[in-house]
């Protein structure tokens, strides 16, 4: 009689033992770790970007808390000082976090866990964890976007 970790364990060995093609998707996930991290890190950074639009943030940051593995990701939104998201904000902000996240499951047909928390500062790392990427708002100087006001209003 198989007991259930024999089913496992013979389970994993037929998989393992698969051809590698798209034919055979529904039987195992054949989606490499490096494709699925490249277009994954791919849609990340363009959520970062995204982010970094929403006022009131100065950056943002994607922390992948058990890298190499990136399926858990921390967004941390660092505020402008003395500034807080609203409220209308504060859901763009987690609409564009699950979008991208369900994106993602749903092209990847694996599970995402996306967070996403305002900070004054960014936190230090925790053991296991890595950066992802950062990225800063786009910051025009003051004389510039005058000097545009100026242009389309004359």
């Amino acid at each position: 009689m198989n007991s259930p970790n024999n089913l496992i364990k013979k389970s994993w060995h037929f998989i393992d033992k698969t051809d590698t093609s798209w034919s055979h998707f529904g039987e195992s996930s054949l989606v490499t770790e490096e494709l699925t991290n490249l277009d994954a890190t791919s849609k990340i950074k363009g959520l970062l970007e995204n982010l970094a639009e929403v006022a009131n943030v100065k950056s943002v940051r994607a922390i992948a808390l058990r890298f190499p593995n990136i399926h858990w990701v921390d967004f941390e939104l660092e505020l402008h000082s003395d500034t807080e998201l609203d409220y209308e904000d504060w859901n763009k902000v987690q609409d564009l976090v699950i979008d991208c996240e369900w994106k993602l499951r749903d092209d990847s047909g694996e599970k995402w866990y996306f967070n996403a928390e305002p900070v004054s500062k960014f936190a230090t790392l925790k053991e296991g964890s890595r950066v992802i990427d950062i990225h800063e708002k786009k910051q025009i100087s003051s004389s510039i976007s005058t000097y545009f006001i100026n242009l389309v209003i004359s």
